[in-house]
């Protein structure tokens, strides 16, 4: 997705992306042509490897009594190269399922390419945080304006401490943090931050302040160490660089979120390969390493959205343990303030949270 942004910001005119597109229509012909004549490759490859046997013994036996046995076993090699030489053909045959894929995967890049975004950033406020509220919001997903996910609702959000939000599957829970996130916008209503509506707040401010986790960590196919710098920017990774500060960094972020002893006893540490989507890694291990993220962030308002409904019940307590200690930890030594925490559950195990 990363580098998709980058595309998108390099075609930002229109003529470029229509030459892709028109790049894209031909691809998709090109495709449908092999796709419907190359499988006949597939068909006399494979006709051919399969009777190179049987050719070989006949021949054999006509031969047999007017050849040499040198010249026997020499038409015998030659016909054997003759049929392994029907391999890149068959793998040719295999061309076409390849090909269409790689070119319905274009077509859906491109289309994503024209998606507007859900929300325009314009704002251009800044502001220390000081709570958040979603006042009298009413909202719908596009398409489902009939059916309102969330009618005049009201929540304040506190300035530090944990509040604590339970409550059966699609009842809006998820729905109220991507408005505090503003991955959406209301349709009646205001969020504001700090007294200001969410608009007017300058984006790279208002990520500076806030940070999510849901209920399933997405790893990129690298390193754990790798895994937890995405969420640094570049100036403090090139600052923490040396004398081993950052490698410190990363291991008290480990520690608070219980997961650092599991690092220690890898052959690798923080240089363990993690595989696509974090998968030689179990569930709870991902999650903890989603929570490390978290305490590097550094910010002052943390939403989790049922981050362990899909662990069990002693991952589930390692990471609620965690998430404890990080309302109650001091992020910025400055404004000596705690972080606030917003966790949205629906299992009963959890609720001990908000005390």
């Amino acid at each position: 997705m990363s580098t998709f942004q980058v595309i998108k910001r390099l075609l930002g005119e229109a003529k470029p992306l229509a030459g892709l597109m028109v790049a894209a229509s031909t691809a998709g012909t090109i495709g449908h042509l092999a796709a419907t004549s190359l499988p006949v490759f597939g068909i006399i490859a494979g006709f051919a490897h399969a009777i190179s046997p049987v050719t070989t013994t006949i021949v054999y036996a006509i031969v047999a009594a007017t050849l040499s046995p040198w010249m026997v076993l020499a038409l015998i090699a030659a016909f054997t190269l003759l049929a392994s030489s029907f391999g890149p053909t068959l793998a040719l045959a295999a061309l076409p399922a390849n090909l269409t894929q790689t070119f319905a995967s274009a077509r859906r890049l491109f289309s994503l390419m024209d998606e507007a975004p859900g929300v325009v950033e314009t704002g251009t406020a800044n502001s220390d945080y000081e709570g958040m509220r979603l006042d009298r919001v009413t909202f719908a997903y596009p398409g489902e304006e009939s059916e309102a996910i969330l009618a005049d609702f009201s929540l304040d959000v506190p300035q530090h401490g944990i509040l604590g939000i339970q409550g059966p599957s699609g009842r809006g829970k998820s729905t109220m943090l991507k408005l505090l996130m503003r991955y959406w916008g209301p349709q009646r209503g205001q969020v504001t931050l700090s007294g200001t509506p969410l608009p007017q707040i300058d984006v790279h401010a208002r990520r500076r302040i806030q940070a999510m986790m849901s209920q399933e960590t997405h790893l990129f196919d690298g390193t754990i160490r790798e895994n937890l710098l995405i969420v640094l920017p570049e100036s403090e990774i090139r600052n923490g660089g040396a004398a081993g500060v950052l490698d410190a960094r990363l291991r008290e972020a480990l520690a608070k979120a219980s997961v650092l002893d599991l690092i220690d006893s890898l052959p690798d540490g923080l240089d363990t390969q993690v595989g696509e989507l974090g998968d030689r890694l179990s569930e709870g291990e991902r999650q903890r390493i989603g929570l490390a993220r978290v305490f590097l962030r550094n910010a002052d308002l943390v939403l989790f959205d049922e981050p362990t409904s899909r662990l069990g019940a002693l991952n589930e307590a390692i990471i609620l343990r965690s998430i404890h200690e990080l309302s109650k930890s001091v992020q910025n030594a400055d404004k000596g303030q705690d972080v606030a925490v917003v966790l949205v559950y629906h299992r009963e195990s959890a609720m001990p949270m908000r005390c």
